[in-house]
């Protein structure tokens, strides 16, 4: 089985650098998850095409997946995650 690829857009990189420690610890082990395909907390994100988001805490995970491209676009907490920038 391939795995997905993993990418992330300049804000997401920036998102991810500003959070708690723990978080990062959580998050880069959902990310690897969904990076080999297993099973995670993972739905569309309605009103939007190809755009799902994984529940971390309290925090939101926000990506495009196309192919075996997964391009992470947001990360925020929850209250903030699906707000425009």
């Amino acid at each position: 089985m391939e795995r997905y690829k993993i990418k992330f857009t300049k804000n997401a990189t920036k998102d991810y650098m500003k959070l708690p420690y723990s978080y990062k610890a959580l998050i880069d082990t959902v990310l690897y998850k969904l990076s080999e395909g297993k099973n995670i907390d993972l739905k569309p994100v309605i009103g939007e095409k190809n755009t799902y988001r994984i529940r971390v805490g309290g925090y939101r995970i926000l990506f495009l997946k196309e192919d075996m491209l997964i391009l992470i676009t947001r990360i925020a907490p929850r209250g903030d995650a699906y707000k425009k920038k």
